[in-house]
């Protein structure tokens, strides 16, 4: 029994000692953080310099923000113009087949004793092949009487002209094409100039 109180006692000032270790632990710890607090008074340069450095990571994060943004936008535009533009080279492809019913067309209108019939249904087969491009997006670009824009119009020749106005549109030789508002094909177009004297 004596043991056994005596080891109780034994535990109860090991606890004590621990305890007065620790707080003397936490005191000197209050010291040095109340030492550093006082280095770092709002009078001292490392104040200035730790805003100035608050600054410069605000201004980064703002350029990283904006940046990100930015990304963003771009990839959104990305997106958008791949499934504008994804039939592009299948119309190109597509317009030589546009070109020939054309040339076909004429030529069975002035064709005398082409057959009527034949002529309707190549009729009705190219309306139905230009209204489905034009739900695509295709749409023709045949400007005759129209002034000549070098984005839209190659020009293939330049023509005396009393009764056209200079750099009018005179005659198209072959129709260009647009995909969404973008010019796939330009077209081929004869353009007027002034007379010489």
């Amino acid at each position: 029994m004596i043991d056994e109180t005596s080891s109780k006692k034994d535990d109860v000032i090991k606890d004590t000692g621990d305890a007065s270790v620790a707080n003397q632990t936490a005191e000197h710890e209050a010291v040095e953080i109340a030492e550093n607090v006082a280095v770092t008074s709002p009078d001292t340069d490392d104040s200035a310099s730790a805003e100035t450095q608050l600054e410069e990571l605000n201004e980064a994060l703002l350029r990283s923000q904006a940046d990100l943004q930015n990304s963003r936008r771009r990839a959104e535009r990305d997106i958008e113009n791949a499934h504008k533009y994804a039939v592009e080279k299948f119309v190109k492809d597509l317009l030589a087949v546009i070109d020939s019913m054309d040339r076909a067309l004429e030529l069975a209108t002035t064709t005398d004793g082409f057959d009527v019939a034949m002529l309707e249904g190549t009729q009705m087969t190219h309306k139905l092949l230009l209204d489905t491009i034009s739900k695509h997006g295709v749409e023709p670009i045949d400007p005759v009487g129209e002034a000549f824009d070098p984005q839209q119009h190659q020009a293939m020749s330049m023509v005396e002209s009393a009764d056209q106005e200079p750099n009018t549109v005179m005659a198209v030789m072959q129709k260009g094409y647009k995909l969404e508002g973008r010019v796939i094909r330009a077209a081929m177009v004869v353009v007027a100039k002034t007379k010489a004297k």
